[in-house]
């Protein structure tokens, strides 16, 4: 089975904009920092209503939820 590791650098811009630090951010999911620093480092995989939660606030289209949440990562070779 292959996994995916995500970028999530466009979402990190969003939270940032929005709510000025992860530590407001992981507030309003309702999770702790450590838990919002492990989903962002692709340790744990963001939780359905937490993508729903973020979609809704910032009244986000299809395409912003992909590109937040499930752009994969490109891996580099030398």
């Amino acid at each position: 089975m292959m996994t995916f590791k995500y970028d999530y650098s466009y979402l990190r811009g969003w939270i940032k904009q929005k709510f000025g630090n992860n530590r407001k951010y992981a507030n309003f999911l309702g999770i702790g920092c450590t838990a919002l620093y492990d989903r962002l480092a692709g340790k744990t995989p963001f939780r359905q209503n937490e993508i729903d939660a973020t979609a809704q606030y910032g009244n986000l289209a299809a395409e912003d939820v992909m590109r937040f949440f499930f752009t994969k990562q490109i891996r580099k070779t030398v």
